[in-house]
């Protein structure tokens, strides 16, 4: 039931923005976004492909089962088997989602979802095949896929994506592409099933160590801890680092570690460079004001990793009363070069800002100097979540005694973003950017100051 009522309203929608989608950039956004989505489907699969594994076993499999004399292959093929089965369907549904917004008919949606989920099922077989060599070919996949992504959003924000005309029925191309995804997925599958003899202990165990840390922050619907577990998971895999000498003294000292840790881990960096181009392409399509939310989320979600300071802090309440600093001012110093970041991102999106909005361009630059503080406000309200208290009153459920802060945990960061946004969506002027700013101040100076 739930299904077909999915179904049902993607259809619709589809049906009324092919009839209200009237201007050129609005074409040519519905055109880009089958081709958007189902480069985004790829990458979400082989992503969490690639940090899975995909081939895992428990740590109580690995540590018993696996060193015994048996056959290995009998006991990781139902495992890789089920990631294949589960990558398909995955990438599948999402891409007929998108073909079906834009405006596919029934045969063309099938052959686009069915080739979609192919390459999903060969890029989870590429992940498996490099996993005994540290999986440095699903890597590079990885940021290829992230680049051609890029290189997409680019085209449409430049203003030259080719306009296409919805398929309404299946062509020799069509069935060229389908067969062409299907044998890539059975050949890359059967190839990595037949080789998994190759995986040693050692690359199958850290896979089952995550997972059960994964589903512990998800039970608990904090998105903070889940990020934590991934962090400590992708720096367990380094042996060692350069170690570098704290100057200058004093305070000072905090600004010096936040660019250590931004050379040890440039893609940060790299990343909310590239999200720029994200208000871009939504103003290129005549999104208007929406422009503007979209900004303020790609910098949120593109500022997270810059700061794993202040979530260090945070998680370590220890470590915070150990510095000599008051606990306002070590907040602040640590959260100096990421807020720079983010208020360069947000004046790189003036542009956009000034093409979707209007305005002068003094109330366009106040706009951006708003997102960027925004992002920033957001982003310390998501990383400074504190966990589920029990000790408050619990709420009766069918699943037991839930605290009353455990659901509000999962729109934490959202929320702020919603509240120091609404502003700039009322009124997109100097002064809606002026109480956006206030807003912003206010909960940073909040959020910093708490003990």
């Amino acid at each position: 039931m739930l299904g077909s009522m999915v179904a049902n309203v993607v259809i619709n929608v589809g049906r009324v923005s092919g009839q209200l989608c009237t201007s050129a950039g609005c074409r040519e956004g519905r055109t880009a976004l089958p081709w958007l989505v189902a480069l985004a489907a790829l990458l979400l699969v082989v992503a969490v492909a690639r940090l899975f594994g995909p081939v895992f076993v428990s740590p109580a499999t690995a540590s018993w089962l696996l060193p015994a004399p048996i056959d290995r292959p009998s006991v990781l093929r139902p495992r890789l088997v089920w990631a294949l089965l589960v990558a398909l369907p995955a990438a599948a549904l999402l891409a007929a989602v998108g073909s079906t917004l834009a405006g596919f008919a029934a045969g063309p949606v099938a052959a686009f979802a069915v080739s979609a989920g192919g390459l999903a099922v060969a890029g989870v077989g590429i992940a498996a095949l490099a996993q005994s060599r540290r999986g440095i070919a699903s890597r590079v996949l990885v940021w290829l896929l992230a680049a051609l992504l890029w290189a997409a959003l680019l085209v449409l924000a430049l203003g030259v994506a080719p306009r296409l005309e919805s398929p309404r029925h299946l062509t020799a191309t069509w069935w060229a592409v389908l067969a062409a995804a299907a044998a890539l997925a059975v050949a890359l599958g059967v190839l990595s099933v037949t080789r998994l003899g190759r995986l040693r202990d050692r690359d199958v165990a850290p896979g089952g160590s995550l997972a059960p840390g994964l589903s512990g922050a998800l039970a608990t619907l904090d998105l903070a801890l889940l990020y934590d577990v991934l962090v400590e998971h992708r720096w367990r895999g380094h042996a060692t680092v350069r170690s570098r000498r704290g100057l200058p003294a004093g305070p000072e000292a905090l600004v010096r570690t936040e660019v250590t840790r931004m050379l040890r881990s440039p893609q940060t960096v790299v990343v909310l460079a590239a999200a720029v181009v994200a208000p871009y392409a939504v103003a290129a399509t005549g999104a208007g004001r929406l422009t503007l939310l979209v900004a303020a989320l790609a910098g949120f979600l593109a500022g997270l990793p810059l700061l794993v300071a202040l979530r260090v802090l945070t998680r370590t309440p220890s470590l915070l009363r150990m510095l000599p600093f008051p606990v306002a001012e070590t907040r602040r110093l640590v959260l100096r070069l990421p807020g720079l970041l983010l208020i360069a991102f947000g004046l790189a999106c003036v542009p956009a800002v000034h093409a979707a909005v209007g305005g002068t361009p003094t109330g366009a630059v106040g706009i951006g100097f708003a997102i960027g503080l925004s992002a920033l406000a957001s982003a310390v309200r998501w990383v400074t979540g504190r966990p589920p208290d029990y000790s408050r009153p619990l709420v009766s459920t069918p699943a037991g005694g839930v605290p009353t802060n455990l659901y509000g945990s999962a729109l934490r960061g959202f929320d702020m973003l919603l509240v120091t946004t609404a502003p700039l969506l009322l009124s997109p002027t100097g002064n809606g950017a002026f109480f956006s700013l206030v807003l912003s101040l206010v909960v940073l100076g909040y959020l910093t100051a708490r003990q």
